[in-house]
């Protein structure tokens, strides 16, 4: 029952019906579902947690204190800010299984397709959300008339994702039906809400995103040429797209100009405020120039990383980069057992770097997203984790296995086992896909997946964040 309500969350957030259906308008729909998505974890569980309780790996660590710092120096209300924490902490013991997982993934990805699919509906005079009067405002450029996606660089960087994550899901080592019908249908379709979004930056984070997702697992040498052929060949293919030729005189086009004007006041308001001047706090107001009139206009910073270093200084920058290296880490040194787990890894290192790219172009620094990024990415981690110590049970006892101190106090590693992924028999009972089997894997071939927060992990983030203030500077500097 609890992984109903995370899809059903999921849904919600992603469509957004009390934005458009008739009659929901204002209605707050999240706190009940969240109320009843905690009823079904305490109070009638359908699977254990394969590590019972929280703050088991460093992921939970690590949004904990962004959290922490949030409340304590940023200025945020607690419960303002509860909520996000609560969809992380909600999300990973809900998502707590191999089929659970892929099956979170491919919903997460056809709730993307589902947005496409409504803008391209609304172009055609089935105009569900409203989007052809956001149309309008934008100079035909297609947005949908939801708070997420009332944009068009927005529904663009979402609507990009879509066919790298349906090319893992359902072409890599797929079935017939998926490579030759639901592959190619989801990426057309994909690919032409795209193109009506006319966002330049979507286009650069979707070309990545294909090439990322074709070398992942390749012998080196193909992994070479082929992101060799497409810096050369790809970006020149680039410029054929909606608005792309304006890439060739940046400093000339007035929605960068007011970019960097934002992040120049953003610079200086983290050189002021080494914690920041508060959560949600910063705000652009550039001196702007129409015809005669001399106006005061506020423009967002169109950066995750920008915002969040004047809303939370750089300590907060930290600690959000952190999040993220907690997650691709788990994903980089990540070895999978089966297809199954390989195809989870594959889609949420998509997810990942399809957030981090576009982070430099658009706000969603606070968005329930990036929460629910890592904490998919935490479940992928407490799976393995969980394997592990499974395994290293009963190759300690095999007959009469003892209960190590990360397991359930009231389950053995085996029956864990049993319970978390099952045979087929059970998991299709249940409605899942069948369970992954752990595989037999001796003492000297084993890497345990890293599980502590250390001293490399510590010196990454803190050359990550320095990374991203000399990117910074170095944009306001060049441009």
């Amino acid at each position: 029952m609890e992984f109903f309500f995370a899809l059903l969350f999921l849904t919600l957030y992603y469509l957004r019906p009390q934005d458009w259906v008739p009659g929901m308008a204002g209605f707050e729909i999240i706190r009940p579902v969240v109320a009843l998505w905690l009823l079904a974890l305490v109070a009638n569980r359908s699977r254990p947690s394969p590590l019972p309780g929280f703050a088991r790996t460093p992921h939970d660590w690590v949004i904990l204190a962004y959290f922490a710092y949030i409340v304590f120096f940023g200025g945020g209300s607690f419960l303002e800010v509860l909520p996000l924490f609560a969809f992380y902490a909600l999300t990973v013991q809900s998502v707590n299984s191999w089929p659970r997982l892929q099956r979170y993934l491919s919903v997460w990805t056809g709730l993307l397709f589902a947005l496409a699919l409504l803008g391209i509906l609304s172009t055609v005079g089935i105009d569900l959300t409203g989007a052809q009067e956001n149309r309008n405002t934008q100079l035909g450029r297609l947005a949908l008339g939801t708070w997420m996606h009332n944009n068009p660089n927005a529904l663009g960087h979402s609507i990009v994702v879509v066919i790298p994550a349906a090319f893992l899901l359902y072409f890599w080592r797929g079935t017939l039906t998926g490579r030759f019908l639901i592959f190619p249908a989801m990426a057309a379709l994909a690919f032409y809400c795209a193109w009506m979004t006319q966002s330049k930056g979507a286009y650069l984070v979707g070309a990545a995103l294909l090439v990322i997702a074709f070398v992942i697992g390749k012998p080196r040498w193909l992994q070479i040429t082929v992101i060799s052929a497409a810096l050369v060949v790809g970006v020149s293919a680039l410029s054929f797209l909606p608005r792309m030729s304006d890439m060739n005189n940046l400093r000339a086009d007035e929605g960068v100009q007011g970019r960097l004007l934002a992040w120049e006041l953003a610079r200086s308001a983290e050189r002021s405020h080494p914690t920041g001047v508060g959560w949600k706090q910063h705000v652009a107001l550039i001196p702007w120039r129409e015809g005669n009139r001399h106006l005061i206009v506020q423009t967002a910073t169109h950066s995750s990383y920008v915002q969040i270093g004047a809303d939370l200084g750089r300590y907060g920058l930290f600690l959000y980069l952190a999040g993220i290296w907690c997650a691709l880490h788990s994903l980089l040194v990540f070895k999978s057992a089966d297809t199954m787990q390989e195809r989870c890894r594959r889609v949420l290192l998509v997810f990942l770097i399809a957030n981090v790219i576009s982070g430099w172009m658009i706000n969603r620094q606070y968005h329930t997203e990036y929460f629910l990024l890592i904490a998919a990415t935490a479940a992928l981690h407490r799976l393995k984790k969980g394997e592990e110590l499974a395994a290293m049970e009963t190759e300690e006892n095999p007959e009469s296995p003892s209960e190590p101190p990360l397991l359930s106090k009231t389950r053995s590693p085996a029956e864990f086992v049993r319970e978390s992924f099952g045979t087929v028999k059970q998991a299709r009972q249940q409605g899942d896909t069948p369970a992954f089997q752990p595989a037999t894997i001796s003492p000297l071939e084993r890497k345990p997946l890293w599980n502590r927060f250390g001293v490399l992990d510590l010196a990454t983030c803190l050359g990550m964040t320095w990374l991203t203030f000399w990117a910074w500077d170095y944009v306001l500097n060049n441009l």
